[in-house]
């Protein structure tokens, strides 16, 4: 008898985005992709998944994040719970995770086996967030990709006072206006969400792990916290699939205890 070779599914459902990865039984990723989560093709995720389902023979389904109730799935996990079991199969040592997402930051002190020792959430306010960032650095033209190298050239120490979006847009306008140049705008807007983070609750005992979005494509942020916490900082492996990842993974631990059985329907979203 020919035994099906099985896949795990992880999907994160963000605020801003939405991220599928694929793992193989031995917890490989063998397939990721990430797609709007607010978009006017309100089928395509329907059309991933069920693209995936007729490539791979998907065992179990976990989801995760903000939409995770839109998805018709047994297995539903916390953000918290996926970012630190996703960081925890590379790096398998007591860490802070510092996940920066769309619209909020968690912090995650992680056990070397992703168990969670303790957290605190930030989603009271989008200070420091990707909104954050795309709703400042669109006030004054900065395309996000080319952030990370402009802030990387300059040495400014200016830097937005105000957490507020609101103040903080009227702010980097009247920088606009001084012709301050762009690569200290952008280092500028940086050091916003540099300081923002070191107020936040982070052990000085422990390296940091950052993932998210955010980071995905801000990596020069990574070593402004380092210098500011004057701590260990380290961007984790893909760092936008971090908790699609940790979805995935918790599919290879939970779905086959409860169930032998290999999932043959299309997907429901």
């Amino acid at each position: 008898m020919t035994v099906e070779k099985v896949y795990y599914l992880g999907a994160d459902l963000g605020s801003s985005y939405t991220k599928l990865v694929v793992i193989d039984g031995q917890g490989s990723p063998v397939h990721s992709e990430v797609m709007p989560t607010l978009t006017r093709r309100r089928h395509r995720l329907e059309e991933s998944l069920n693209s995936l389902h007729e490539r791979f023979t998907i065992a179990a389904a976990c989801a995760t994040g903000y939409g995770r109730g839109n998805l018709d799935w047994d297995l539903k996990k916390t953000e918290l719970v996926c970012a630190a079991t996703g960081a925890a199969g590379p790096q398998p040592i007591e860490k802070t995770i510092i996940d920066i997402g769309g619209e909020d930051i968690k912090i995650i002190q992680s056990g070397g086996r992703g168990e969670i020792n303790n957290f605190y959430m930030n989603d009271k306010c989008s200070a420091g967030t990707g909104a954050f960032i795309s709703e400042i650095a669109a006030k004054v033209e900065l395309e996000i990709g080319e952030m990370s190298a402009l802030a990387r050239s300059s040495s400014t120490d200016r830097t937005l006072n105000s957490f507020c979006t609101v103040f903080a847009k009227t702010e980097i306008l009247g920088w606009k206006f001084e012709d301050v140049s762009p690569e200290d705008m952008a280092r500028g807007i940086y050091m916003s969400i540099v300081t923002r983070l070191s107020k936040l609750p982070i052990r000085a005992d422990l390296p940091v792990f950052l993932c998210g979005g955010v980071i995905a494509y801000h990596p020069y942020l990574a070593v402004l916290l380092a210098g500011q916490l004057g701590l260990e900082v380290r961007v984790a492996d893909e760092p936008q699939y971090v908790a699609a990842l940790g979805a995935a993974l918790q599919d290879s631990r939970h779905a086959p205890a409860q169930s032998g059985e290999v999932k043959t329907e299309p997907f429901v979203t």
